[in-house]
């Protein structure tokens, strides 16, 4: 038999394995079924027409023939719903091709089908029919795609547009030698089937997917499968049966072929099979384990959705009772002080509410060193090290286990976020048995542990942002009710001033007008920053040089800088200009060295420093007061947070504003005993000269360095 004739059986095996490998897939929408309907067809007309053409007979050329006249059957529904969301309701098209399955079939069942001359005639219409169909359907596929409203669906539809005329030319070819002439079909190169082959490869990969493919991209996948074919072919050829080929009894195409076949058909079936094989073994002979793991991955595609702390712990104590291998767990999480752990959810036996972490610290580190720690594993170390004499070590490897005692758990798991930062612990038990987990099973804690820890920060993230839109929704009240309040208050200091200005200057009631005058002052100002926040960001941003606007600010200061404090300016040398609106880095400045003076009580020295840093204008501004708070710090940018009793705690977030509306940053670069450093960074301007609203800066003039006449200093940078 010729090497054509065995083709359709290789072509057989290789759709079947198409089929196949889609039908091993663990979720399958409708383009996969339909897939596997039509590959399964393709697979079968081939392997009927192999054993039409090796065994002959009537009854097997009707049933290739009946594969035939399915072939459009299938291919039309392919083409037609697997990629374009088709309705239920059957097409035009689906009923035209339903309306001449009945008389093709008829035909192929007559017994006009089997002689020679009425076959021949047969088989020639059977031929227009498969082929009408499968060019209506393109067609029907294009017009469908040139309708379609999303942009990347008329790509994917022009694509399989493409693919469709692809299967229906590559399908003809294969079609013609075998239902016209079979000699001339046992003498031509299985050209049609490989096409065939490889259109039905490429439509195995689309619906692999959801976005498209490049045809270049299944062109060379389809390459290199059939390159790895020929590599595996050539080691069979030479290696498998060399005895054979030596001494020249191999007959080599068939035997070469197949062994082509056998490597498609192992390098399709490799990666489903395999998945599918581990799954079937482990679910046989650990259906234990694999149950455990199935809820565990469950649980953790629930934990994804979680987002509030209270419905987080919720669903991890539901998740781990219905995996039915925990009696009792506790979830831990650090409190802000980062000095103790705090009991966030619990399932079961009752669990302490706080826990000191000092008094955890050596079995945490022990956790996170080894990503899990067990008590079983613990208590048998212990005894093996007393056993061994090593009795100190013993020692302190039992205390670990008695402080998970303490915990009521028999595993540990620590929760750490991104930089290995402890988030909290994770506490486990099974009180039915002693080892309540195997050792191949601390795999699936430790990912539902790293699951837990995103979650944690993903709560606290989105605890921040509806903080953020708290802090928001009330600045947009507040400068709505700062309008309201501003215009009585004018009236009551208008009044109270008209008072004070009527009364004797003996009067006693001159003292209490003047509280009236002074605190509605303060309310305005309260008012003021409160609008000032408020309101969108106005300015007039240009060119201007650091230095100019830093000895400007320093000139308006002057004045209240008491006798025993000291203000400093170290300018930088030939820094580029910034753009930015003058009077809104002046305010900046301000408000920084404001706050500075009251920390420091007006007594020590704060130093003003200016550099070039890579493409930024750094500007430094250092105090020697007593530093922030630690608990004050990450809170020193949001609105209305202060540590003065007069302060309205919106300077620094204004000033933060002010930078940032200027492409800059600022930021608390140290605090501590030694005082406190804020760093503004501005970006550089490429080029220009230094403006400002009404015209350029002109220098001001230097002032002497006398520190008992001034205070102020103004020296280069050293």
């Amino acid at each position: 038999m010729s090497l054509s004739l065995w083709t359709p059986l290789f072509s057989a095996l290789i759709a079947f394995a198409m089929a196949t490998k889609v039908l091993l897939r663990s979720r399958k929408r409708r383009p996969h079924w339909l897939f596997i309907m039509f590959a399964t067809n393709v697979a079968v007309w081939y392997l009927a027409t192999f054993l039409e053409a090796r065994n002959g007979g009537g009854l097997l050329s009707r049933f290739a023939g009946l594969m035939a006249v399915l072939l459009p059957q299938t291919g039309v529904r392919f083409l037609r719903g697997f990629s374009l969301d088709a309705p239920d309701q059957p097409s035009s098209l689906d009923r035209w091709a339903t309306r001449l399955l009945v008389p093709m079939l008829a035909l192929v069942a007559s017994p006009w089908f089997t002689q020679k001359i009425t076959g021949a005639v047969i088989r020639a219409v059977l031929l227009a029919y498969v082929v009408g169909l499968l060019i209506a359907a393109v067609s029907a596929l294009s017009s469908r795609g040139r309708v379609i409203a999303s942009q990347h669906e008329r790509r994917r539809a022009r694509y399989l547009v493409g693919l469709g005329v692809l299967a229906t030319l590559v399908t003809t070819a294969d079609l013609v030698p075998f239902m016209v002439n079979r000699v001339v079909a046992a003498n031509l190169p299985p050209i049609g089937s490989i096409l065939v082959l490889a259109v039905l490869y490429m439509f195995s990969e689309v619906i692999e997917r959801r976005r498209v493919i490049d045809l270049y991209e299944l062109a060379g996948r389809f390459v290199v499968l059939t390159a790895l074919a020929l590599v595996l072919a050539g080691i069979y050829y030479r290696l498998v049966d060399w005895q054979v080929l030596t001494e020249r009894r191999l007959q080599e195409g068939p035997y070469f072929l197949n062994a082509i076949v056998a490597s498609l058909v192992i390098l399709i079936l490799f990666d489903p099979l395999r998945a599918k094989v581990e799954e079937q073994i482990g679910r046989f002979f650990f259906g234990e384990r694999h149950d455990f793991e199935t809820s565990i991955n469950e649980l953790r595609r629930r934990l994804a959705h979680a987002l509030e702390p209270d419905e987080m712990g919720r669903v991890l104590m539901d998740g781990l009772s219905r995996s039915r291998r925990v009696t009792s767990a506790s979830l831990y999480l650090v409190d802000a002080d980062r000095k103790g752990l705090d009991l966030t959810a619990q399932l079961g036996d009752t669990a302490e509410r706080r826990v000191d972490l000092a008094s955890l610290r050596a079995l945490v580190d022990h956790a996170r060193t080894h990503g899990i720690a067990v008590k079983e594993h613990l208590e048998r170390d212990a005894d093996d090290r007393r056993e061994l004499g090593e009795t100190r070590e013993g020692e302190s490897i039992a205390e670990l286990a008695h402080a998970m005692e303490s915990l009521s758990a028999s595993v540990v798991l620590p929760l750490e976020g991104e930089g290995n930062d402890l988030l909290g612990l994770l506490t486990l038990r099974d009180d039915r048995v002693r080892d309540a987990f195997a050792g191949d099973e601390f795999p699936i804690l430790k990912g539902l542990a790293a699951q837990v820890a995103i979650v944690v920060e993903n709560t606290r993230l989105y605890a921040r942002i509806k903080e953020r839109d708290r802090l928001a929704a009330l600045g947009e009240m507040a400068a709505g009710l700062a309008h309201e309040i501003r215009n009585p208050l004018g009236a009551i200091k208008g009044a109270a001033q008209w008072m004070e200005s009527t009364m004797p200057a003996e009067s006693d009631h001159r003292e209490f007008i003047g509280i009236i005058v002074e605190e509605v002052g303060r309310l305005d100002r309260v008012v003021s920053s409160f609008l000032d926040y408020a309101r969108p960001y106005r300015g007039n941003p240009s060119l201007l040089d650091v230095t100019n606007v830093v000895e400007r600010t320093l000139q308006l200061v002057r004045n209240d800088i008491p006798a025993e404090l000291v203000l400093t300016h170290e300018p930088g040398d030939e820094l580029p200009p910034v753009r930015m609106d003058p009077e809104h880095l002046r305010q900046v400045l301000l408000n920084l060295i404001r706050n500075a003076m009251e920390a420091m009580k007006g007594r020590g020295s704060i130093v003003l420093r200016s550099r070039t840093r890579g493409s930024f204008v750094e500007l430094l501004v250092r105090d020697s007061g007593p530093g922030i708070e630690a608990s004050m710090r990450k809170n020193l940018f949001i609105p209305f947070s202060t540590t003065k009793t007069q302060g309205t705690g919106l300077g620094l977030a204004i000033s933060q504003r002010l930078i940032q509306s200027a492409g800059g940053r600022i930021e608390l670069r140290a605090s501590g005993d030694l005082g406190t450093t804020f760093c503004i960074s501005l970006p550089a301007a490429v080029s220009g000269t230094p403006t400002a609203p009404g015209g350029s800066i002109p220098p001001p003039p230097r002032v002497a360095a006398d520190a008992e006449a001034v205070r102020v200093s103004s020296h280069p940078l050293a």
